[in-house]
């Protein structure tokens, strides 16, 4: 009975990373493992406590997305979304960048976050205008659901980094405009308004004249002309 254990154990085990091997063969830009219906005891809770093997780990306490950023899909950005018991108060998730070498990992850096528990959080846009997807990932949202908030990884392609943009998860509801090279931030609220920013050399974003009112219903044409004659009064 005992060796019967055991080899169904062993059974489970292989079954759980051949499952995960099969999943990022099908799609190795995003890969989920689905959250535990019920998470386990603070003192069950099973926890990455080295670098030696971090990706594709059978995990039932977190929900983790994948996404290879370069055609070298040996490097990795991966989210793992665990909610607070996990990390330091006040943050839900653990951002990885590295190398997926086999059978350990390398990582070049890893933070904690805030990201409000679901299933899909991240997206792939263009935010600086070389036409390479970046990573923005959702943290929350504000005013009944309205405004939502994320955190920006710019990619690198060159030189195979991925960097935060810092208080990029600041700005309300951001959207890239490639005409002017801004990031234009809308907030609801009871005057709804925009905002124009642009990301400095240091990866920060900042704010480039006043807020103003969309009194003009988002009209593209008066947009336009409110950006230009914003970026004109503000040169850099």
């Amino acid at each position: 009975m005992r060796n019967l254990i055991i080899f169904f154990s062993l059974i489970f085990v292989y079954g759980c990373h051949t499952s995960i091997k099969n999943e990022l063969q099908s799609n190795k830009s995003h890969a989920k493992i689905p959250l535990k219906a019920s998470a386990k005891p603070k003192e069950e809770i099973q926890r990455n406590t080295s670098d030696s093997k971090i990706f594709n780990q059978c995990d039932p306490n977190c929900i983790w997305q994948y996404y290879h950023p370069f055609t070298d899909t040996s490097y990795v950005f991966a989210v793992q979304n665990c909610g607070e018991d996990f990390f330091d108060k006040g943050k839900t998730a653990r951002i990885y960048f590295g190398i997926d070498r086999g059978k350990t990992d390398k990582i070049i850096w890893e933070e904690d976050v805030f990201i409000k528990i679901q299933n899909d959080f991240m997206e792939y846009k263009d935010f600086n205008g070389d036409d390479i997807n970046d990573i923005q990932i959702f943290s929350e949202t504000g005013a009944r659901g309205a405004n939502s908030f994320y955190f920006l990884y710019l990619v690198d392609a060159k030189k195979k980094q991925v960097i935060r943009v810092k208080h990029f998860e600041d700005i309300v509801n951001p959207e890239y405009n490639k005409k002017h090279d801004v990031i234009l931030g809308y907030g609801f609220s009871a005057t709804n308004h925009y905002s124009v920013y642009k990301i400095s050399e240091d990866k920060k974003v900042y704010q480039i004249g006043a807020s103003f009112d969309d009194d003009f219903d988002a009209n593209e044409t008066i947009l336009d002309s409110k950006i230009t004659e914003i970026l004109s009064k503000n040169k850099q």
